[in-house]
């Protein structure tokens, strides 16, 4: 038992040696820090999903290795030679043991999931899921509340009890012979100091000496001592409401980190997803160059076959030659430039390498899809058809003749296969129409009216359009008849006449008119079929709601009160030091072995008051004007931040209903480009002379208006994507985005209101924000207020 009670003293002796642990001094720092974290998310606007200061071990930057004890990172070799131990045989002692480890840990490559051709499919949420565990700067963001909360948890400290023990041992020896002394002398002290907020100071210090003689097998000597002294400021340095300023000014700057923390997050989803966005209007650029060259050789080849036969001058048909080099010199710019643009998406926004193998996800991009791709099948084959007929200066045999009428019979069956889809597509826009009539529109300015025109417009052109649809396919169908009723009657006809009808009418005239038509019928209506999200909010709201949601508004507001306090503080410096003093003396009695013991007759007490007169104080003076000009900035910083806010809200409404009507213009502009472009075509078609009339144009027409249309394509895209982009950033400056752990925006359906309350038409420029959409929290009380 006494062996095991030992082994117990000296286990404890050592632990008192060492200390404790540097994993319970990590973890003991990680719940204060997080308590702290959690005690500032009073605001559903503030919250933060729960995540520890260190990066994911499934991400990029996490580190799966032991943090107390990490192994020996690996050197710079031209480095190396410069450290001081180097080579010294003590310099990784206990290190060893730990081995080396890179700096980048690889097996993070297998924790992003991919897709069966081993490629990361790129989106809006999963880019974010990916940003949220390998972003570099996001995990900085994450740190600088932790650091914050951390140097909080130093200062609440000073306020508590702080005990402190030290023991010291020394061999004395002095003389020689008979007079040598040789003693052993224990000393310990053992002290409490405790900062209290009335600025009041305690101090007690329990001191013992043991001188021990070899000489003699006695005590020598036993001292002990008790020192308390408190100290009372009365003038300078008095009172909680000044000795507590420097603790409060840390306390609510945590609660003004976690805000910018918060804010970051939703900023962060919005470069995200705009960054997005504009790699897939990259991708639609890309899409549209690579229309706008297979149209141009399409066209060039027909040219082409056209001046060979005398009928258009040599000059259009090169000037459209020099259009397709060009085409195909911006289509290899446009793909070096996204592949550019996709490498720092990668870097910057994911936390990625730049060759870590992904793609874009281009679903949203099937909504530009303007025609069926049968309509560009069908064109390459009645292309190929046209051309192998124009090879032909005389009448083919009969034979020939019936081959081509069978393929352009099949091609006219397809086009009905088309017809029904576009018929689909009119009947599903006319049915968007009926759902959008009578509702208003939104964004600053009297837009109203020109919404009620737009979409009488578009009633009107859904009409006429399914009144086309109408004619068209019927005369689709009577062209599937003739055509049938050609092959039967082939072989009875005159050979010149059936060629005629079959180049002129069948394959030139009537299979281009009706391809042509359902053509731009269908354009028309997928064009029109695509939406923007409405933002139905009038401007005076939309500035109410900002000014009453923005956090980094409410931490202004709160950073004036802190200056202001500042300088009550720093005033309170200039005053003179009156101090009320108590101090206590206790020494044990003399010539006692006493360890413990005190005695009053040795002992001493003292009570006064200790005055200090304000003369010497230029430093705080200097201090306290430098106080009142900080107050005076902080007040400028919340004006300037109230009006930047109100900016920035005036300027997203400006540009979303701008980009809003500059979509609805695009629309239009596309349309008459597409008709553009088919008259240009048709004209190419039927020039009948190289030295006069269309011959002498056709190849500058058809430049002109596939530019057009390749400018209006990219036209469309680009602005429905701004319009995108300007209503994500007025919903960041509303600071009203709810981002979830997964970095998923959950709120966007949603209209910020004032949880039901009536917003004011005219709010108060300057009025404090309000502050929350929500019900209050059960207790915003401080943690410091008196029960």
């Amino acid at each position: 038992m006494r062996r095991l009670r030992r082994l117990g003293t000296i286990g404890l002796l050592l632990s008192l040696l060492a200390g404790c642990t540097r994993r319970y001094y990590r973890d003991f720092a990680d719940r204060d820090v997080y308590r702290i974290e959690q005690s500032r998310q009073i605001d559903w606007r503030s919250n933060l999903p729960p995540r520890p200061v260190e990066a994911d071990l499934r991400s990029r930057i996490g580190d799966k290795l032991d943090p107390n004890f990490h192994p020996i990172p690996t050197d710079d070799p031209g480095a190396r030679p410069y450290q001081v131990s180097a080579g010294r045989p003590f310099e990784f002692l206990g290190w060893k043991k730990r081995g080396f480890a890179p700096v980048e840990d690889l097996s993070w490559v297998n924790c992003i999931p991919r897709d069966k051709d081993g490629l990361v499919l790129i989106d809006a949420a999963s880019a974010m899921r990916i940003g949220l565990l390998n972003n570099r700067d996001y995990q900085t963001q994450v740190e600088n509340v932790y650091i914050q909360a951390l140097g909080l948890t130093l200062l609440r400290f000073t306020y508590f009890p702080q005990f402190a023990s030290n023991q010291q041992t020394e061999y004395f020896h002095t003389g020689a012979g008979k007079k040598q002394v040789n003693q052993l002398q224990l000393f310990t002290q053992n002290s409490l100091s405790w900062t209290f907020y009335s600025g009041a100071n305690l101090l007690v210090n329990f001191a013992n000496n043991l001188v021990f003689g070899y000489n003699g097998h006695h005590f020598e000597t036993v001292n002990s001592n008790l020192l308390v002294s408190l100290t009372q400021p009365l003038l300078r340095g008095a009172w909680a409401r000044n000795v507590t300023q420097p603790l409060s000014v840390a306390e609510r700057g945590v609660l003004y980190t976690v805000r910018a923390f918060a804010e970051y997050r939703r900023q962060y989803y919005v470069s995200t997803v705009t960054n997005y966005l504009q790699l897939l209007l990259s991708l639609q650029t890309i899409r549209n160059q690579e229309k706008l060259l297979e149209q141009t050789k399409r066209n060039l080849d027909e040219l082409d076959a056209a001046a060979k036969a005398g009928l258009v001058d040599t000059l259009q048909r090169d000037q459209l030659a020099q259009n397709y080099q060009l085409a195909k010199l911006n289509l290899l710019q446009a793909q070096a430039s996204y592949q550019t643009s996709l490498d720092i998406y990668r870097v910057s926004q994911l936390g990625l390498p730049p060759d870590f193998p992904v793609k874009i996800d281009e679903t949203l991009l099937k909504k530009f899809e303007l025609s069926d791709s049968r309509h560009d099948t069908l064109r390459a084959d009645h292309d190929e058809l046209t051309l192998a007929l124009l090879q032909f200066d005389e009448p083919p045999e009969k034979s020939v003749m019936a081959d081509a009428a069978r393929k352009l019979l099949a091609e006219f069956k397809q086009l009905r296969e088309v017809s029904d889809q576009v018929k689909k597509e009119l009947a599903k826009w006319r049915d968007q129409l009926e759902k959008e009539k009578g509702k208003k529109g939104a964004g600053p300015g009297p837009t109203e009216d020109d919404e009620r025109e737009s979409d009488k417009r578009q009633r009107v052109l859904s009409k006429e359009l399914t009144d086309g649809f109408t004619i068209s396919r019927a005369a689709l169908l009577d062209n599937i008849d003739n055509t049938e009723e050609y092959l039967e009657k082939l072989d009875a006809a005159d050979p010149e006449v059936a060629w005629l009808v079959l180049r002129q009418d069948l394959v030139a005239r009537d299979f281009r008119a009706r391809l042509a038509e359902q053509f731009v019928i269908e354009t028309q209506a997928r064009v029109y079929l695509i939406e923007v999200n409405p933002v139905e909010m009038t401007l005076e709201k939309a500035i109410s709601v900002a000014l009453a949601n923005r956090l980094d508004l409410m931490s202004n507001l709160a950073q004036v009160t802190d200056a202001w306090r500042n300088v009550e503080f720093d005033a309170n410096q200039l005053l003179a030091g009156l101090n009320l003093v108590y101090t206590a003396n206790l020494n044990s009695p003399p010539n006692k072995l006493a360890i413990i013991g005190l005695n009053a007759h040795n002992s001493s007490q003292l009570l006064g008051i200790q005055f200090q007169a304000p003369i010497v104080r230029r430093g705080q003076r200097n201090q306290y004007r430098l106080d009142q000009i900080q107050f005076q900035r902080a007040r400028r910083d919340y004006m300037l931040n109230h009006d930047t806010i109100v900016q920035a809200v005036r300027l997203d409404m400006r540009n979303l209903n701008l980009n809003r009507r500059q979509f609805e213009i695009q629309r239009e502009s596309l349309l008459i480009a597409a008709r553009q472009v088919d008259s240009a075509e048709f004209n190419a078609r039927t020039a009948t002379g190289a030295s006069s009339g269309g011959g002498q144009s056709v190849g500058l027409n058809l430049n002109t208006a596939l530019n057009s249309l390749l400018n209006a394509r990219n036209g469309l895209i680009s602005e429905w994507i701004q319009y995108e982009t300007s209503r994500l950033q007025l919903f960041r400056d509303f600071d009203t985005m709810n981002i979830d752990a997964q970095g998923v925006w959950t709120n966007d359906d949603v209209v910020p209101t004032f949880g039901g309350e009536p917003v004011p038409t005219t709010p108060d420029p300057l009025a404090p924000p309000r502050e929350s959409l929500l019900p209050p929290p059960a207790s915003t009380a401080s943690p410091f207020a008196r029960p």
